[in-house]
């Protein structure tokens, strides 16, 4: 026997081994302090124990963790080990052949028999294709060891990782105790199994989160954040994006779609087409419009504080005193198209972040872009009259045929600029 303490899982008879009605009994030194401690634990003597095959067990050494033995009673000694074929006894030792080829043969434990892996690896140790239970706050969940461990960096993967030798208390069937809530696991064992999060009606997305970053199951965290986000907006009266997304398909395409003041703070707009909207003086703080297309919108005087426009195509859009106030448009498409600019005269873009950025001949006379980064930024033929560009970064823009007279230049860098 190694020197890890072995576990074992006694039975009194086959019968109660199909209905899982055993103890779990540590194994001692000798074969005598084994049947002491089976004793104490059925409440009755064990004189002896066989294997799951019927065979008797002379040497302690030969068991493994996990083994399950049936227990030889002083009432049970004397029946038929293999069974008599005259009287019809059958013996309460050896399992039945259907209920052995359900079992893993290289342990000799049934299939349905929780087994615990040891801090060192072996052949003989469990594999991810083992099945478990989980019993999470009353209710027990079955799934396998490759399922938990999907998500590789997780604490459950962790736990349940064979290589590992995480320890913890079992119920009466043997069934892993977690103090948990069912309600809010069994979402995120789905999302394990097949990787899409599916939040039945009534199960809040809060509870289901604080599950996922207590069992560091990193991928569900975002869609999550974006689901408590989305369900907040909602409950103070925001549009979410999916009413958003209703209120675009049921306006005809001919009609012009006004959202003039409308409260879309944080809400989740990209990769949409809402060319030809109207957000004049809309709340648009936070929001993410990545990857949409924005053309010929109306943004004048809307509140876009720290927004994300990175990739969106802005041309010919009228944005006079808009505030863009440490928004990012990273490689945004906003020059001028079919002779019409993008007006941002008089906006305030401090600390915007334009890199990479198509800007030919926008508008950006009186604007203050003052500490804002427009590294390696087209901006040909840009109106930048009396434009604030102190400590703003302009190293490789392109400069040709701006105007830039009256602007305020102080700190600004020049350098690599084409001219």
């Amino acid at each position: 026997m190694s020197s890890l303490s072995v576990r074992l899982n006694v039975f009194t008879s086959v019968e109660d081994v199909a209905k899982q009605r055993g103890k779990v009994v540590l194994a001692g030194a000798t074969l005598a302090d084994t049947l002491l401690t089976a004793s104490e634990s059925l409440g009755e003597t064990v004189v002896a124990l066989r294997s799951s095959l019927g065979a008797l067990v002379t040497d302690i050494n030969v068991l493994r963790d996990w083994d399950v033995v049936i227990a030889v009673t002083e009432s049970t000694e004397k029946l038929p080990v293999n069974g008599d074929s005259t009287s019809g006894t059958s013996s309460p030792f050896a399992i039945p052949s259907h209920l052995n080829t359900a079992r893993d043969t290289s342990h000799d434990v049934p299939d349905f028999t929780l087994r615990k892996t040891t801090h060192v690896p072996s052949p003989d140790g469990p594999s991810r294709s083992d099945w478990v239970r989980l019993n999470m706050g009353g209710r027990v969940f079955a799934t396998t060891r490759a399922t938990l461990s999907s998500d590789p960096d997780s604490m459950l993967a962790r736990m349940f990782e064979p290589s590992e030798g995480w320890l913890s208390a079992t119920d009466a069937s043997g069934a892993f105790l977690i103090d948990r809530s069912p309600t809010y696991f069994e979402p995120l064992l789905n999302f394990l199994r097949h990787g899409k999060l599916i939040l039945n009606e009534g199960i809040s997305p809060q509870g289901v989160l604080e599950e996922a970053k207590f069992f560091g199951i990193s991928k569900a965290i975002e869609p999550l954040e974006a689901l408590v986000w989305d369900e907040e907006l909602s409950a103070s009266g925001h549009f979410t994006r999916k009413e958003f997304l209703h209120f675009l398909a049921s306006t005809s395409s001919a009609a012009p779609l006004r959202c003039q003041g409308l409260n879309l703070e944080g809400l989740n707009l990209s990769n949409l087409d809402l060319r030809n909207i109207n957000f004049k003086c809309a709340n648009l703080r936070h929001c993410n419009l990545s990857c949409s297309d924005l053309s010929h919108c109306v943004f004048e005087r809307a509140d876009l504080f720290q927004a994300n426009l990175n990739e969106a195509v802005i041309q010919c859009v009228h944005m006079p005193r808009v505030n863009l106030e440490g928004a990012t448009l990273k490689g945004c498409h906003m020059g001028e198209r079919l002779g019409v600019q993008t007006n941002l005269e008089g906006a305030n873009l401090k600390g915007a972040i334009f890199d990479n950025s198509q800007m030919n001949g926008v508008n950006l006379r009186l604007a203050s872009l003052r500490g804002s980064c427009l590294r390696s930024c087209n901006l040909r033929y840009a109106v930048m009259a009396c434009t604030d560009l102190e400590n703003c970064d302009l190293d490789s823009s392109d400069l040709q045929h701006a105007n830039l007279r009256g602007a305020n230049l102080e700190t600004t860098n020049f350098q690599d600029i084409v001219v």
